[in-house]
């Protein structure tokens, strides 16, 4: 089938699964008698609601009293992140189907067709799910939960492809060859930061993770007390444990921004911070029962968390070998005590700005209200998370990135830079004027000449006091005190077309000069005088001229 069609069938079939995951989950409930006398087409009406606030919809309630219930009238917008992680999973499986059906640069047809088949589910479940006591807008029903299609696709096609260029037809490899040297390393320099605060948040965190973990550990007996208060039963305990890890990841930000000092809160006018719990009357959510108690002086101990996520970022940045700012710095300024600690400070610097950015999105994610009461305003302020975090990271970095610097071999000692300085010394040749000619001889001077350090032999031309038919005489004087045997071989090589061409001139004037009829009589008396001599005939002796070669030629790279 088409791609667009494709992709509209894979996401109208997550839109409609994790909608009936959510259906399942609270007729368990229903079958329980737990929404008293409530229609089961009621439990799917709030199926649907649910299913837009676990997509960051936000619900609008109106319920007027009843009994010994007062009327309640506000909006819900906390979203169940545990939950959220549903659909988000089935994109990214979708994702990467659509990504083994697409050639390249295709990407983008399912995808759209996709959102657009999602965007079409969702209206259609904010239309059925509508009732007198809530309601959704049609709006934000078909935008909103787009980003979980758009974060959940993206992801899964990168996984099963593994390059931009088959998502997006643009070839980043070419693209980038088009800047200068310079240009790409400060280009990898700076991915390499952002990654390394992407790496310090994710050890925060785990870090949150941990101590979330831990006081539940350490106030389990208050848990189990919420639990046996409620007398939910089996199915109802079981749908309450599902709804309290639906809001685990929630729990794990709060935890985040509590070792940040940041602090959140679970209702207006309430706290919960490093120097204590203000938290007033709480809903009886067993998990709540485990809300830390730290005193002032002790509670700033969790401040090594996010530090010591910082230093894992740091450490990784510097494993990564992408430091062009410390190699610059240690090109320009000698002194190495002082180029790393400028070099880890700009470091630092540089990670504010996407630990920021990352710290307060998760912060403003978490945050929300549940419409009831005082309780509109629960999770971290976002802009203080963001900031109290971004500090401790980059603190966090330079401890990690300085350390490294400590505790593993600084190489920057093999830089071209340091490379010359610690060069042995190299000699040059002078010249020394003997009459005509030209000897060279060694001098202390630790330069070198350019035509003798590639390796030519350097001799000068001797005068030349020959007729045009004598023989060249072998100029001993000119040649260099002492020669290789490499050198004599390229000397005789080169001298041999000049001594041919001069036999060849000599030969031919000699036939020049000799008469008609001449030539047969002095072959045979050469014949005749070579078969009665006895003595060996002599070698004739080798001439050669000195050659200059000139040093090869340096292309410029």
């Amino acid at each position: 089938m088409p791609l667009w069609l494709q992709g509209a069938v894979e996401l109208a079939l997550v839109a409609a699964l994790s909608y009936l995951t959510v259906v399942l989950l609270l007729a368990a409930v229903w079958y329980t008698n737990g929404f008293d006398n409530s229609t089961f087409a009621g439990v799917a009406s709030v199926a649907g609601h649910v299913w837009l606030l676990v997509h960051g919809v936000p619900l609008a309630m109106d319920i007027p009293a009843q009994g010994a219930f007062t009327a309640v009238s506000g909006t819900m917008s906390l979203m169940p992140l545990g939950l959220t992680l549903i659909p988000l999973a089935l994109c990214f499986r979708s994702g990467r189907r659509l990504a083994r059906a697409s050639y390249e640069g295709q990407f983008w047809q399912p995808l759209v067709g996709g959102m657009g088949a999602y965007a079409l589910v969702s209206v259609a479940i904010s239309a059925l799910s509508t009732g007198d006591y809530f309601a959704t807008s049609p709006v934000f029903a078909a935008l909103i939960p787009l980003w979980v299609v758009v974060l959940g696709v993206l992801a899964g096609g990168y996984a099963e492809s593994r390059s931009l260029a088959a998502m997006i037809g643009v070839n980043a490899a070419d693209w980038v060859k088009k800047f200068s040297q310079y240009s790409r390393w400060a280009g990898s320099y700076i991915w390499a930061a952002v990654r390394a605060a992407l790496v310090s948040v994710l050890a925060l965190g785990a870090g949150g993770a941990l101590l979330l973990a831990l006081t539940i550990f350490w106030h389990w007996d208050d848990v189990i007390a919420l639990y046996q208060t409620l007398r939910a039963g089996v199915v109802g305990g079981t749908a309450l444990t599902l709804l309290q890890l639906g809001l685990i990841p929630n729990f794990v930000i709060y935890a985040m921004a509590w070792s940040s000092g940041a602090g959140f809160a679970l209702g207006t006018g309430t706290s919960t911070d490093l120097t204590g719990t203000d938290a007033g009357v709480m809903p009886a959510l067993p998990i709540l029962g485990a809300l830390p108690h730290a005193s002032y002086p002790l509670g700033l101990l969790a401040l090594m968390v996010p530090v010591a996520a910082g230093a894992v970022g740091g450490w990784w940045f510097f494993r990564e070998g992408e430091n062009h700012l410390d190699e610059w710095f240690a090109l320009k300024i000698r002194f190495r005590w002082l180029s790393w600690p400028l070099s880890t400070i700009c470091l630092a610097i540089f990670s504010l700005i996407p630990t920021f950015t990352v710290t307060a999105l998760l912060g403003w994610v978490a945050n929300g209200s549940l419409g009831l009461g005082r309780f509109t305003e629960i999770g971290p302020n976002p802009l203080m998370f963001g900031l109290y975090a971004a500090v401790l990271l980059a603190a966090g970095i330079m401890l990690g990135l300085g350390l490294a610097h400590l505790l593993v071999r600084d190489t920057t000692g093999e830089l071209d830079r340091f490379a010359e300085d610690s060069a042995a010394p190299k000699t040059r040749f002078k010249r020394k004027r003997r009459g005509k000619k030209v000897v060279g001889t060694e001098a202390e001077t630790p330069e070198t000449d350019t035509d003798e350090a590639a390796g030519s032999v350097r001799a000068e031309p001797v005068e030349e006091t020959t007729d045009d038919a004598a023989e060249l005489e072998p100029a001993a004087d000119a040649a260099p005190e002492s020669t290789s045997d490499e050198d004599e071989a390229v000397i005789e090589q080169t001298s041999a077309p000049v001594k041919r061409e001069e036999e060849t001139a000599k030969s031919g004037t000699d036939s020049e000069e000799k008469p008609d009829g001449v030539d047969g009589a002095e072959d045979a008396t050469e014949g005749k005088d070579q078969a009665t001599d006895t003595e060996p005939a002599q070698e004739p002796q080798k001439t050669f001229r000195p050659v200059i070669r000139r040093p090869k030629s340096r292309r410029r790279i």
